[in-house]
């Protein structure tokens, strides 16, 4: 048996009889001897051993196997839940059924409605299932949502409150609007809240008027106030009369008692907003204890205010004047002068003072080591509010000396 094999040295073909391993050759090429390696002793068969291998079918089978058995464990999960949800809701629907029944027992219409419903809705988001069980619940909400549409009528038309309570009426209105059961009752709900509102409005300007005879002007401008409130709701008819009367009574009113308070005017180094948020406040408290009566832009009444017999300005300067000690930081100094007005003449008025305290109490440590340097930003600042703390204290004493109201002494000498 002959074989060949390449020499490793110069690549050309070695043929050898008798494979032997282990035989030195020669090769004919270069020379070298060589080593002859194993080589196979017989050649390629004319025939193959067949291989028993797994089908292909079988692997897409076993994918199959799990594909169906993963669907069956999700499908089963899922009934699982929704069966558990189901269960769930349908206790809840039980509750609220057996809530509604207890408070409908005791004759709390208006809860035993809000368990109904919510009992009814629960139920409809459940399915057809639990909502067929309810044919019984659904038809006694009818009559239950005008039971209790009646009581609160009742309440309302009954109610003897100081304030009117417009709130409660224009839920009842809306809520008869929107809910199909109380169809019947939307037009007796109309007629007894345009005549709750009519009698309330007669109510309210006797009281104005007894107050502005009294001479307490501010419970004379509340009830004003309340009827403006109620002219919006009123019959169209009588509507423009019903504003006529409790305007001329606001124009009475402010034409012995109002006054209009101007917003702060002047020379500010820091603006006026403190002066709009923190003085005008108090200056408006101390004028309705005087017996005034100050604008208010959230009046109905508000452009009336025309019409005011006094006029109150305030009138600020502030300014940076002299040194603190021997630093360049410079000292404030505020004045706000107080004027108080009646047609046009001046009545009263007053213009406190106040300057930056020197030395300044309670001043940081770490500030007073650097007062003598250059002029700081922060340290003018103290010195502003010390200013600011002053003109504060000494404006509500010089409001204290303001006079009171003329017209407000002559009603209560009456």
């Amino acid at each position: 048996m002959e074989g060949s094999f390449a020499c490793p040295e110069c690549g050309s073909e070695v043929e050898v009889r008798g494979l032997a391993p282990g035989r030195q050759v020669r090769c004919g090429f270069c020379h070298r001897l060589l080593e002859v390696p194993f080589l196979p002793r017989a050649g390629d068969a004319p025939w193959k051993r067949r291989r028993f291998a797994r089908p292909w079918w079988i692997a897409w089978a076993w994918r199959a196997l799990a594909l169906i058995a993963l669907i069956v464990a999700v499908a089963g999960s899922w009934q699982f839940l929704k069966h558990q949800y189901s269960s769930y809701q349908e206790r809840s629907v039980n509750r609220l059924l057996e809530s509604s029944r207890k408070h409908e027992a005791h004759g709390r219409w208006g809860d035993a409605l809000v368990d109904l419903d919510a009992a009814l809705q629960l139920a409809g988001q459940a399915g057809p299932v639990i909502l067929d069980r309810l044919d019984r619940e659904q038809e006694k909400r009818p009559d239950l949502a005008r039971r209790d549409a009646r009581a609160i009528l009742d309440r309302l038309t009954h109610d003897q409150a100081s304030l009117f309570p417009l709130g409660d009426w224009l839920t009842l209105k809306a809520r008869a609007a929107r809910d199909p059961d109380l169809e019947s009752l939307v037009r007796p709900i109309q007629a007894q809240f345009e005549k709750a509102a009519r009698e309330r409005v007669d109510l309210d300007v006797s009281g104005a008027r007894h107050a502005a005879e009294v001479g307490d002007m501010s419970a004379a401008l509340a009830g004003c106030n309340q009827i403006a409130r109620l002219l919006g709701h009123l019959p169209m008819h009588i509507r423009p009369a019903a504003r006529d009367e409790a305007e001329a009574l606001v124009k009475r009113i402010v034409a012995t008692h109002g006054i209009t308070v101007d917003m702060p005017k002047g020379i500010f180094i820091h603006g006026s907003g403190t002066y709009v948020s923190e003085m005008l406040p108090v200056l408006r408290k101390t004028l309705q204890a005087k017996g005034y009566l100050p604008n208010d832009e959230l009046s109905p009444w508000s452009e009336l205010w025309s019409h005011a017999l006094y006029r109150i300005r305030l009138e600020v300067l502030e300014t940076q004047e002299g040194n603190y000690l021997s630093s360049e930081n410079r000292l404030t100094r505020i004045e706000a002068a107080l004027s108080l007005t009646s047609n046009g003449e001046i009545i009263w008025q007053t213009k406190p003072t106040a300057r930056s305290e020197v030395p300044l109490p309670k001043l940081p440590a770490y500030l007073a080591s650097r007062v003598a340097t250059n002029r700081s930003d922060e340290f003018e600042d103290l010195l502003y509010q010390s200013a600011r703390e002053q003109i504060d204290g000494r404006f509500r004493l010089a409001l204290a000396n303001m006079p009171a109201c003329p017209s407000s002494t002559t009603a209560g000498t009456r």
